[in-house]
């Protein structure tokens, strides 16, 4: 009996020290798996911020950058939706199906997320323009339930802050501990791109066509 009784009393740290190794191995692991999803802010200029938060089944996104560009230029590269998939990421797509004076209807896709972890991106969105100040979106087909959306630029004398207000209702199910940040992340992803689009062709000094 006591050989027994040592023996286990022998086995029960060792399965202790075992089982904290793993855990420890496995939130090192979580935490090197999300941390490239936040590595973009990195590459944003100080003058840029992206917030975004969940409210049930709903997102919402707050956003806006500080360009050294002039209005018409920013609300050129704004309003040019056809050559979106040129320089946002994960869009594959994005072209103008129909325009009637200041409404268009735009269909865009791709496909975001982040190793195991992806989303569609399919969506056809109703657009209404306010030259040269705001631009808003709602999506009536794709892969969102609900997504509005109002991008606004605010002139300051020869600046212009570029913000942008959304909430979107997926129509997929988001992974409880890295659907949130891949979600966060794509949109932080095309919004600054949105934003460095602007201030290339700005300090190009010409108009998005000619600075491609």
């Amino acid at each position: 009996m006591q050989s027994v009784h040592s023996a286990s009393s022998s086995s029960a740290p060792d399965a202790s020290c075992a089982l904290k190794q793993w855990l420890r191995r496995g939130w090192l692991f979580f935490l090197w798996l999300i941390c490239p999803l936040f590595a973009v802010s990195d590459a944003a200029e100080p003058r840029d911020a992206v917030h975004a938060w969940r409210d049930r089944d709903a997102v919402f996104v707050y956003a806006h950058a500080d360009l050294d560009a002039p209005l018409h230029t920013a609300w050129d590269v704004l309003t040019d939706y056809d050559q979106y998939a040129r320089f946002i990421p994960d869009l594959r797509s994005s072209r103008v199906l129909a325009r009637a004076g200041n409404t268009a209807i735009v269909e865009q896709k791709g496909e975001a997320g982040f190793f195991f972890y992806h989303f569609p991106v399919e969506v056809t969105f109703e657009v209404t323009e306010e030259p040269d100040n705001a631009v808003h979106s709602h999506a009536i087909s794709g892969t969102f339930k609900e997504m509005t959306g109002i991008y606004e630029l605010i002139e300051q004398g020869n600046k212009v802050r570029l913000t942008y207000s959304g909430r979107m209702v997926p129509a997929f199910r988001l992974p409880l501990l890295i659907g949130m940040p891949a979600l966060r992340a794509a949109v932080e992803r095309q919004f600054l791109a949105l934003a460095r689009e602007i201030r290339r062709v700005a300090s190009a000094g010409a108009s998005p066509s000619d600075a491609r």
